[in-house]
């Protein structure tokens, strides 16, 4: 896809809120002509490579630990395309998230993210061995890597041209959405309904932390810290897990208004805008 090479931003006026938050704030955007056709069709990325993994682990009958190095391999290689993507646009990797975090304090020091890990922690509890839950490790820093890379990094980045909030928004619903895939790899309607609608609370709350501290790291140490728990507890259905699960959602959702009241709906003037051409 063509897109115009970055240009200069003018001294635009900006609201007092943007004023002090330029430097904070994610910049990368993309001008294309079909930002949700864009947002869709690369969101689709590592879908299909997730999707490829997992049939790759079922045809060739690999244990729990040889699964999970195969969906880890096929992560892997989504996310180098996804970098290979960004070396390719004229944003930089700080542009799209990937530096120091701010604001913390204005977070909340991320508390509220790390006691929804704890709370899954101490409902499930651990229930895989040693080696599982070395190889459930690699798998959950490959697939946080991989999809923040994409939903929140590049599709964000798609959408953000529109406006922060459309960017917010939209990659967690597509977030969400496509996260039906997994009926693919068996998982009844039910159970896939629900997880669409946890994806896409949980999607939205590292969307909020992405554009507040301007910084992709913690919601990718979140999204690897909660998948590592909630494999290495065996995706519990049980009574007490069933809680656990509504009380982490309980406090994500505070959080999620808590971010959504600090958050600008605008993009800054500072906005890093355009890439050349994309195969």
């Amino acid at each position: 896809m063509a897109i115009p090479p970055r240009s200069a931003s003018p001294s635009a006026p900006t609201s007092s809120t943007e004023e002090q938050r330029p430097a904070d704030q994610p910049t990368a955007s993309w001008h294309v002509r079909a930002p949700w056709f864009a947002a869709i069709a690369l969101a689709l990325v590592p879908v299909v490579f997730t999707a490829g993994a997992s049939a790759a682990a079922q045809l060739s009958e690999a244990t729990e630990i040889g699964g999970a190095f195969i969906l880890a391999a096929g992560a892997a290689v989504s996310a180098i395309l996804g970098f290979i993507v960004i070396r390719l646009s004229r944003p930089t990797l700080r542009d799209y998230g990937f530096g120091q975090p701010r604001r913390a304090r204005a977070a909340l020091w991320f508390v509220p993210a790390a006691a929804t890990v704890l709370i899954i922690l101490g409902a499930q509890g651990v229930r895989v061995d040693a080696p599982t839950l070395a190889a459930y490790a690699v798998l959950v820093v490959a697939v946080a890597l991989n999809e923040e890379t994409w939903f929140r990094g590049i599709v964000f980045a798609i959408l953000r041209a529109r406006s922060t909030r459309t960017a917010v928004v939209g990659s967690s619903v597509l977030f969400g959405v496509l996260h039906l895939a997994n009926l693919a790899g068996g998982a009844d309607l039910g159970s896939s309904v629900l997880q669409v609608a946890f994806a896409a609370l949980f999607g939205l709350v590292a969307a909020q932390l992405l554009v507040l501290t301007g910084s992709l790291w913690p919601a990718i140490a979140w999204h690897a810290a909660w998948n590592f728990v909630t494999f290495i507890g065996g995706d519990a259905t049980d009574t007490r897990s069933l809680v656990g699960l509504g009380a982490a959602c309980l406090v994500m959702l505070g959080y999620a208004v808590f971010l959504g009241r600090r958050t600008p709906s605008r993009p800054s003037g500072t906005a890093a805008t355009g890439s050349p051409a994309l195969p």
